[in-house]
């Protein structure tokens, strides 16, 4: 499925398989779980919910991503601009597992990254000019 849930504000997406590219792009709210991989450029701009893989993600996962918080449990071909692997607290491992339920998938929680926004692009900065 490409751009699986673009743009999309609220809900829960369960993607038993794999999703193309552009999975989330623009989200605003919803929660997407997808029980395989998801292709390159997913996530772009992201700007609120959740989205969970349970396989690999593509090139530039998470470009320009504002507020969505990513999960991920295979490897990440490469992260996108502004967006940087994030500690894993509690209250995340918490969330993720809530949501792994949810979806149906007996997976653990403790064994995915989580990535987030490092809120450098939010305003433009000039030093920041090539990144955009």
């Amino acid at each position: 499925s490409q751009a699986a849930g673009a743009t999309a504000h609220g809900g829960l997406l369960v993607i038993e398989g794999d999703a193309g590219a552009r999975c989330g792009i623009s989200m605003k709210g919803i929660d997407i779980v997808v029980g395989g991989s998801i292709g390159h450029m997913s996530c772009f701009m992201g700007q609120a919910g959740r989205l969970v893989v349970c396989g690999d993600a593509g090139d530039a996962l998470g470009d320009s991503l504002y507020e969505t918080r990513i999960y991920v449990k295979g490897k990440v071909e490469s992260l996108g601009s502004d967006c940087i692997a994030k500690e894993m607290r509690e209250e995340h491992l918490q969330e993720l597992q809530e949501l792994l339920n949810r979806a149906g998938f007996n997976e653990k929680a403790a064994d995915f990254k989580r990535y987030g926004s490092a809120r450098q692009l939010y305003n433009f900065k000039v030093d920041n000019a090539s990144a955009y």
